[in-house]
Parts: C-alpha cells; structure tokens; sequence
C-alpha cells in the first residue's frame, strides 16, 4: 500500500476505480500537446489520481482503427481538472487521425468521443496526446462496468464567450471631439486633402462618409469649413515651425541659395520662393517657403518688394543669401537687380532658347516641323483615324503608339513629336497613301529629320542633367563645354540639312552665357566639385582664379569668425569679472595657458594643392556630397567652401514644379479658392511629404 491506503491494482472491474469516476458529468480544463512517448501497462489508483494502459477504439468520424492510451487523471477534494497523458500507436490511420488541436485562447474545434477497453491486442505506431488542466472547458463523463471496464471522454464544442452587455453600445458610441483619436482622424483626413491635391467638399461626398461610418463608426465627420479654415491652418502653423527650424543657422549653415518664378492662372498670380542648402550631415535638402500671392502690375519694383517680404517673413537676412536662380523674365531680372543680392539665370531656360534659335534658323528644319504637327494635328481630331492608323500598325508589326504633339513652351516635345514620326514613318507613309488627309515627307526630309533628332539627343541628356533634383551649381560648365564640343564636330552623315542649324546653336550658347568662366560661384562650384575640379575649364588661367578666389573667402570667413570670437571672449570676461572679481582677472591673465609646442596651421594653398592631386570621382556614380562628408577632416578650409557652393541648383525648375503641382490645386472648379489658402495648400502639399508628415 502506499501513503494514502490504496494497493495499485488492475483495470478489471475495481471497486474504489469504480467508485471515483461514479457521478455527474464534471468540467474540466483541457490543452493537447503532442509527443512521441510509448505507453505503458500499469494501473495505479490513489486518492487523488489513477493511471491505466488500456486499449482506446474512437468514434469513426476520426477513422482511427486502434491507439492506445496511458490516462491519469487527477481528482482534487473539490474536482476543476483533468489530466490525461496519451502515448499511442496507430497501425493505419487515415488523413483524419490527427485529434483537433486545441490551445490555451481558442474553443474546441470538433466533437470526438474516446473509449478504453481492456482484452485485444493491437499493433501501434507512435503517438502520444497529452492534455492537462488549462483552457478550453471540456466535459468528462466517464463510466465503468465490472465486465468491461470503459472510460468515455467526449470532447464537446463550448459556445463563444457571450461580450459584456455594454460592449455592443460601446462600439457604436461616438467620440467626443476632443478625444485624441478624433483629433488623429481629423489630422489624416486634411492632410490627405493637402497631399492628393483633393477639394475640402470631398468630406461631403456620399462615397466618403460611407467609407468613413465603416471604417471608424466613432469617429464624427466634421463639415469642410472645419478642414479648411481651423484644420489647414494648424498643420500649416506647425509645418511653418519645423521649416523655421530647419533652415536655422546651426543645421543649414551661414548660406542659403534660393529659386523663384511667378505664375498666373485664371484667377490669381503667385510668386514662388523655394530654399536650398546642405546641413551638417553633408545632406542636400530643399523646401518650399512660400507661393505668395501677387495682386496689381508686376512691375521690377512689386517683385523686389514681394521679395524680400518673404525673406523677412522666414527671418532670413539678406547676408545669408549665397545666391537666387531665377527665370529670365524682363521684369524678374529687373526685380533681381533692385534687390541687390547675387542671381544667375535658369540654365534650362537658356538652354530653351539655344534650342529654339537653331530650330528657327533653317527653312527645311521649320518646313518638316510645321508638315509634322499637322501630321499629328490630323489624327489628335479624328477617331476614325486613329482607328485606321493602329489597323495599319498592326499589318506592319510597328508598336501601337500615339502620336506626339510639339508644345512651344517646350523644345523636348518637338524632339519626343520627331522621334515618335521616326518611329511610324512606314505606317505614316502607308496611311497617307490609302486615305490622304495630310501631307507626308519625302525620303530626303526623313533623313533630316534622323539627324536632327541624333543632335537633339545630345542637348537633352545635358538638360536632364542640370534638371535634376540632386544637380548643383557645378555641372554648368562641364555640360556647356561638352555640348559645345559635340556641336562643333560637322563632319559625317548627322549634319546634314542641319549645318545651319547647329552653327546657329553654337553661336547662341555664346550668347546666353557670357563670361560664364567668370562667374565666381559657378566656377568655384565645379572647382569644388571631386567630379570636374579644374579639369573642366577652358584655360589654366581660370583655375588660378579660382584659387584667388577661394583664398579671399576663407580670409575674409576667418576675419568674421576672428570677430565673432573677440566678441565672445569679451563676453565671457565680463562675466568672469562680474562672477570671480578683477583680482582674479589679473591672476587669469598673468598665469595664463602657455603651450611649449607650435600650433601648425594648414594654409589655403596646401589644402588646395593636395585636393587637387586628389583623384576624380566618377561622373555618374560618384556622390560629392558623400566625398565632402568623409574627407570632411583633411580638407577643413575648403570644406566649409564646398558645404556653401555646392548647394545652390544649376536652374530655377524647382519653383516651376511648384507651380505644375499648384496647376491642380488652382482647377477651374474650385474658383471658390482664395490665394491665401492656394499659398497654403502649396506650401504644405511639397513640405509635408519632404517632412514625412513628421511635424
């Protein structure tokens, strides 16, 4: 016997085994693990559990044939739990022989009943299910007779949790505005407006306020006067803070370079502003200060007076100003002038008319351009024949491709309008033989049109490359002076019919850009550039400049640094005075640090002479910005040098894509719309996506 006065016994018709498991159904707690352990073949009962190895037959939903199970079950005083251990083996089992699964956080997910009977003698693979006392809830009903012991387990599926009777009502039940959630929602809904360039009346659509009591039933969709006034003046007040906060002495630096245009629409005129630097982590950045509204004549004056309007309104002095690229309007170079601060035309824009004066200086160019846009004209205004030219396309084998229409404002499109051409000559040539309608080329006016396109090739590859957002003020003479080499090669097939043409190009990039080489900022930009260096200028007299140049500013950098520091050391004696007394000043000054070791200081021309031995970085794949940063330490003079040329951009075409994106804030039916909220809404539509909408 053991401590508690029971003798293990067998299965076979027990009288205590008999007398425990007699009784009402009881609710136990039941999880199922599973292991590879063989049963055993014993039985022992005791006062709070029993052990048996028996033999275990299911029900036939499982389609199990024969398992075998090692049970124990514990019965406390006061019964809450069963344990049952299952170690079996199954000679056959079919696809259902797994037992549902089963966890501490989900209901039983299948009914199954087990049965224990003692007298067979199976064949088993391994198998073992162990269940002990945790969630979910089962029902344990077991009985037994004396000629044939069996223990039935019926695993029953328990209904859901049934919620709390308040729970239903608090789903339902509405924020208050000031809950935070609400202010979140409202936050999201207007700054979704800002980005996507939507209508504040869009909160009033049908569609939207059912997506909204979907989404979030809680939450009361306000009317659009609430976004539009209260809302959109908050986010703007905030993203207005961060900028200021961003353009800061301390992160952008002493210089700032900056682009401005003007735009007019139907109903109002804007003047853009945007802001370019590079911060301490040698990161380039922009952003978009203002689209000021313009009202009355904008005469030089009025653009000098918005101007720096702007400025003061950012607390920008005018001594942070490195440089303005701006268009080349009459009365904006006017304006630039009046304000007196250093501006450079848009290179793009000049690229415009060197392009522009080429394709007008030479009749056979002017004559296929005009039979061309016809050309497309014809086919932009008929259905009919777009129909018939992609029939045709498709007999040829030539890609179902529109035609290009040229815009003036745009010299690209009329390259991308010739090209398109090139590409349908045969199903052009074929359509205007079967159906007329407009005049075609000749074979001789094909082959210029394939040379002029080769040339105009290479004029847009260097205006993409000034137009991007990552290209400096650097990359203007080495493009110039490539484009100008490539324009002056006039033998082979490409220059013929367009001889003129490209003399003309030639001379007019003269003219647009006088003394280019003489311009200190773009020469100390590509100087500073581990790109192009001094390898770009045209004579060595230019890079001797350049180091005069660079010699005078960091001179004239330390004569204001040496000032900024006699200023703070001054401060600083004075408060040492006020705080220690003059006696201890005297001692200070008497006793003061002494170094028994030079201080070697790195001159401008030694910094100069080693960046210059330095080996280019590749053109395309090279980042400045990323050589300036680690190389920052060995070349501390020209560093800050390169951190204030090297951010303005080479054109003013940021501005200009403000004001494409304004074009659909600014539609026809919203004429409702003041300047001040357009202003607004372009401001935040740029700076909450360059901010991650992090403000």
């Amino acid at each position: 016997m053991d401590g508690h006065g029971f003798e293990p016994l067998k299965m076979e018709g027990t009288q205590p085994f008999q007398k425990m498991l007699k009784g009402e159904p009881t609710e136990y707690e039941l999880s199922t693990i599973f292991t590879d352990t063989m049963a055993t073949g014993s039985l022992s009962i005791k006062q709070e559990s029993y052990s048996a190895t028996m033999k275990y037959e299911p029900d036939s939903p499982l389609n199990i044939k024969e398992e075998h199970f090692e049970i124990t079950v514990m019965v406390p005083e006061e019964p809450t739990g069963l344990e049952m251990k299952q170690s079996a083996s199954s000679k056959s089992c079919g696809e259902g022989s797994k037992l549902a699964e089963t966890s501490p956080s989900s209901p039983i997910q299948s009914d199954y009943e087990s049965e224990l009977d003692d007298g067979r003698d199976p064949s088993w693979a391994p198998y073992t299910q162990k269940a002990r006392t945790s969630k979910p809830k089962v029902h344990c009903t077991p009985s037994i007779t004396q000629d044939s012991p069996k223990i039935r387990v019926r695993k029953m599926r328990l209904p859901a949790e049934k919620p709390a009777i308040q729970q239903p009502f608090q789903n339902q039940k509405k924020w208050p505005n000031s809950d935070e959630k609400s202010k979140q929602l409202d936050r999201l809904i207007t700054e979704m407006i800002i980005t996507d360039s939507q209508p504040f009346t869009m909160v009033s659509d049908a569609g939207f306020k059912r997506l909204l009591a979907v989404a979030e039933p809680r939450y009361t969709l306000k009317n659009e006067k609430f976004y539009r006034t209260e809302m959109l003046e908050q986010i703007h007040r905030q993203v207005v803070a961060k900028i200021k906060t961003l353009i800061q002495a301390e992160n952008a630096g002493q210089c700032l370079a900056f682009t401005t245009d003007c735009w007019s629409s139907t109903t109002e005129s804007l003047m853009s502003l945007t802001c370019h630097f590079i911060d301490n982590s040698w990161k380039r950045n922009q952003v978009v200060l203002n689209t000021k509204a313009m009202h009355g004549s904008h005469t030089d004056q009025y653009i000098r007076e918005i101007f720096l309007g702007m400025l003061d309104d950012w607390g920008i002095g005018q001594n942070r100003v490195m440089l303005v690229l701006r268009d080349n309007g009459a009365n904006m170079v006017k304006g630039m002038k009046l304000v007196d601060l250093p501006d450079l035309s848009c290179t793009a824009h000049l690229l415009q008319l060197v392009v522009n004066d080429g394709l007008m200086s030479q009749r056979a160019v002017i004559d296929i351009t005009a039979m061309l846009k016809k050309c497309a004209t014809h086919f932009h205004h008929s259905v009919l024949a777009k129909e018939r030219l992609g029939a045709i396309q498709n007999e040829l084998g030539l890609p179902k491709h529109s035609l290009i229409q040229a815009v003036p404002t745009r010299w690209n499109s009329t390259l991308h309008m010739l090209q398109r051409m090139l590409e349908q000559r045969c199903a052009l040539n074929a359509y205007a033989g079967k159906y007329g309608g407009y005049e075609c080329p000749n074979a001789d006016q094909w082959d210029i049109v394939s040379n002029l396109v080769e040339t105009l090739l290479l004029v847009e590859e260097v205006t993409l490359d000034v137009s991007q957002n990552t290209s400096s003020l650097s990359c203007i003479i080495p493009c110039l002076t490539v484009l100008k080499m490539l324009l002056q090669d006039d033998e082979g097939p490409s220059t013929r019919g367009i001889g003129t043409l490209k003399q003309v190009m030639r001379e007019s990039l003269s003219k647009r850009f006088p003394k280019l080489e003489e311009t200190k900022c773009v020469v100390l930009a590509c100087f500073l550039d581990p790109r192009y260096k001094h390898h770009a200028f045209s004579c060595e007299q230019t890079a001797q400049k350049a180091k005069e140049w660079l010699c005078e500013d960091i001179a004239q950098q330390g004569q204001i640094e040496e000032s900024n520091a006699s200023i703070e050391a001054k401060r600083k004696r004075i408060e040492s005075i006020a705080s220690h007394g003059r006696i201890d000043e005297m001692f200070n000054h008497l006793l003061g640090p002494h170094t028994s070791k030079a201080v070697h200081h790195t001159t401008i021309e030694d910094e100069v002479d080693l960046y210059i031995k330095e080996p280019l970085i590749d053109r395309r794949n090279g980042d400045p910005l990323l050589w300036w940063s680690e190389n920052e330490g060995r070349f501390q003079l020209l560093a800050a040098q390169a951190r204030r040329y090297l951010c303005p951009p080479p054109c003013s075409l940021p501005s200009e894509r403000v004001f494409s994106e304004i074009s659909l804030v600014h539609d026809k039916n919203r004429s409702r719309l003041t300047g001040e909220n357009a202003e607004r809404l372009c401001f935040l539509h740029h700076n909450l996506v360059l901010l991650d909408w992090k403000y």
